[in-house]
């Protein structure tokens, strides 16, 4: 009779393969997925404890919740072949995502959002809403309008649904 042998990572190391995954995910499947779905900039936008589902899967493996309000802000450069990775926080979110936001410097998070949009100008901003899939419906209606509040009009026009992304994702 033949056994097999499974072997169950602790809890630690079950972290690590899990950050690992996700980088990879990062590196290697989100840029395919916005050149499939036609968007430069993807915007998630996340309130504690009231997560974007999206979001949610994009946190480190030791982090239960989203802080405060938390921005990850997605650019795709496709002559360039890059990916930036951006908070629009005041911490790194795990290693894979950079803060890009000195709260000392700029005190409002929504202005260094759109500083972040006006330097990178991106032709399609897809933000999580959807009519149809719940999943991909992350953006709570208070975000939504602070944000257009703050968003110059040029940039409002280009707002699209990242629907397809975030199913993909």
């Amino acid at each position: 009779m033949k056994t097999s042998r499974y072997f169950i990572l602790d809890e630690k190391e079950r972290a690590l393969l899990k950050d690992e995954l996700l980088e990879d995910r990062f590196s290697n499947l989100l840029p395919k997925l916005m050149d499939d779905s036609g968007l430069d900039m993807w915007i998630l936008i996340s309130r504690e404890y009231n997560e974007d589902p999206v979001l949610k899967t994009m946190l480190p493996a030791t982090w239960l919740n989203a802080r405060r309000r938390t921005i990850i802000v997605f650019y795709r450069n496709k002559e360039k072949n890059t990916l930036e990775r951006l908070a629009v926080a005041r911490y790194n979110i795990g290693e894979s995502i950079k803060s890009a936001w000195n709260k000392e410097n700029q005190p409002n998070q929504w202005q260094a959002l759109v500083n972040i949009i006006k330097e990178r100008n991106p032709k399609k901003i897809g933000l999580n809403t959807s009519k149809y899939f719940a999943l991909a419906d992350g953006l709570v209606k208070t975000d939504y309008d602070e944000f257009n509040e703050n968003l110059p009009k040029k940039f409002q026009e280009r707002l699209v649904s990242a629907e397809k992304l975030a199913i993909g994702w």
